[in-house]
């Protein structure tokens, strides 16, 4: 999320402080369509991706001097274990570089030491990330062949968080956002919709709203085989919904959940993106620039993907201190 004085909040939006969700006549000042967004043109090649992607409203606040405060970067106790336990979980080093705290903008990745232009600062592997192959075999059986993708990473969080600390990726799902923590219009009431119904944000959020509907609609049968998911309601699809869609990267393999790594929150200024491996099956992020301890590092939406094989750390390194994209 960018560091500018006018802090973003997007419909399918990323961790804010709370906010008055009260719009005032001087309050929206700027509104962007974005196709795709964070959920995958985090990559850099010029070839158009296979997927048709969510659009993502961006709409630009003005918000009070207390939210544009970035304010310290506080110690997250709740997240003190977790990349520990992400740690064990993939067997293997993930990052001695960054950790979890938090900032204005919510949960974000801090530098713990100097950081310099190139550095690889996080590296996770494709075992502990998220994807439709998680889904369970009897869930997926079941399924219309008209689900998507974004819809069957849904269900996977719903079910995981359904599961509780039995879940294998409980601490995981614990740092996902629950309903009245999200901060998007499509959680909105009709009266506060009906606020912004002249603005194109009205519209694009009937739409969005009307799609998870739809989606719903086709996994409920589904659901409705397994006891322990047939409770579960359009509002909790909806916030796993959210979580997938402002969250979720893709990559030559499809979309997935991309653990530690979606703390990061995105800077339009930043030139870091998630680059994948195929070949050690991985994924990572560089720094473009350098970062003192304590600093928060941010990410870079993107415009769409790339891959080791195609462009290899040292051609990213010497790309990102060449400047300009």
């Amino acid at each position: 999320m960018s560091h500018s004085q006018s802090s973003a909040c997007l419909i399918h939006a990323s961790r804010l402080p709370c906010t008055p969700r009260t719009l005032k006549h001087d309050v929206l000042t700027t509104t962007m369509l974005h196709c795709g967004s964070r959920i995958a043109k985090l990559f850099r090649s010029p070839v158009t991706p296979p997927f048709n992607f969510p659009r993502r409203l961006l709409i630009k606040f003005e918000f009070s001097s207390l939210f544009q405060a970035k304010g310290l970067n506080t110690s997250d106790e709740e997240s003190d274990e977790f990349l520990p336990w992400l740690e064990r979980k993939a067997r293997t080093k993930i990052s001695s570089m960054l950790w979890i705290g938090k900032s204005a903008y919510g949960r974000s990745l801090f530098a713990s030491e100097n950081i310099r232009t190139g550095d690889c600062i996080l590296k996770v592997p494709y075992s502990v990330e998220i994807t439709p192959d998680n889904l369970l075999p009897k869930i997926r059986a079941i399924l219309s062949d008209k689900i998507g993708t974004v819809s069957k990473l849904a269900i996977i969080l719903l079910v995981e968080r359904k599961m509780g600390q039995s879940s294998g990726w409980a601490p995981y799902i614990c740092c996902l956002p629950q309903h009245g923590e999200i901060h998007s219009t499509i959680f909105w009431s009709e009266y506060e919709l009906n606020m912004i119904c002249q603005s194109s944000v009205y519209q694009e959020t009937v739409n969005q709203k009307a799609k998870i509907e739809k989606d719903f609609a086709a996994v409920v049968p589904a659901l409705q085989q397994f006891p322990d998911l047939e409770s579960i309601t359009l509002q909790d699809f909806m916030c796993a919904y959210f979580s997938v869609t402002s969250r979720a990267w893709e990559s030559t393999k499809g979309l997935s959940l991309i653990p530690f790594t979606d703390f990061m929150n995105h800077d339009g200024g930043s030139k870091s993106i998630v680059l994948f491996d195929d070949d050690k099956m991985f994924s990572e992020v560089i720094a473009d620039r350098n970062y003192a301890p304590g600093e928060e590092c941010a990410i870079s939406r993107g415009r769409s993907f790339i891959t080791l094989r195609s462009s290899p750390i040292r051609i990213c390194k010497s790309f990102y201190k060449g400047g300009s994209y």
